[in-house]
């Protein structure tokens, strides 16, 4: 790879990263050459990150206006919660069929990971960016296990909106509790091999994180309300 393109897909994973985690909120306004010192790139790799991010519809670039992280389109949500659902479901019954005791030890040893982090009752934010990384890493590795990691990889390139929304959920209503209840099930099921409970589990598992109206009372400007309003409420990049 050239150092341009390691320089570009720096750039791209870390403002990424940062609009994923919430980091940098929805409409805020990010200035290529403010990001390019920040992380002493040149304005060219920056650019094409900016571009990349654009295309995923992460970030909105307005001539002459500038760039801004997107607002949250709560039917991206919807739709991105449906596709990961009916795969994962996919996935679940390929586990069932297939995983074998080494594979649920692995993902116990995920769920135990958990358990230490959410014992904290204070959820400090290092806790729960832990707690988000073990339960992304739980998810992920169900999909490799299947021998399906590309098929993970493809997905998510559409769940931004989807994560954004996740991740301020569990950062402001979390139940880790019933999260990592909903994991131990999941893992008992597939070793019973009960294809329909561990499916029924894991629908429920989804929609227990996607509660809209208490977000949209407590944040409204984070979210794209209709076609009429595209251009977000300015704020200052962080």
């Amino acid at each position: 790879m050239t150092q341009r393109g390691s320089n570009r897909d720096y750039v791209y994973e870390i403002v990424k990263n940062n609009i994923l985690n919430m980091k940098l909120e929805p409409g805020t306004l990010i200035s290529e050459k403010e990001i390019s010192e920040k992380l002493k790139v040149s304005r060219t790799p920056t650019r094409e990150a900016f571009i990349k991010l654009a295309e995923e519809e992460l970030i909105v670039i307005y001539p002459q206006k500038g760039s801004f992280v997107s607002l949250i389109d709560l039917e991206q949500v919807d739709e991105a919660r449906f596709v990961r659902e009916h795969m994962e479901a996919a996935i679940l019954r390929i586990a069932c069929a297939t995983f074998e005791e080494k594979d649920l030890l692995d993902l116990e040893a995920l769920i135990s990971q958990q358990v230490i982090y959410s014992g904290n009752s204070d959820y400090e934010k290092a806790n729960l960016e832990k707690l988000h990384a073990l339960d992304e890493e739980f998810h992920r590795t169900l999909f490799i296990k299947c021998g399906k990691e590309w098929t993970w990889n493809v997905i998510q390139q559409m769940l931004g909106h989807y994560k954004r929304f996740r991740n301020l959920l569990l950062a402001v209503y979390f139940d880790w509790e019933t999260i990592i209840l909903q994991h131990m099930r999941i893992v008992e099921y597939i070793r019973n091999r009960n294809f329909e409970m561990v499916e029924q589990e894991l629908r429920s598992h989804l929609k227990t994180r996607f509660e809209k109206d208490a977000l949209l009372k407590k944040y409204p400007n984070y979210f794209k309300e209709s076609a009429d309003r595209q251009f977000p409420p300015l704020k200052k990049m962080l």
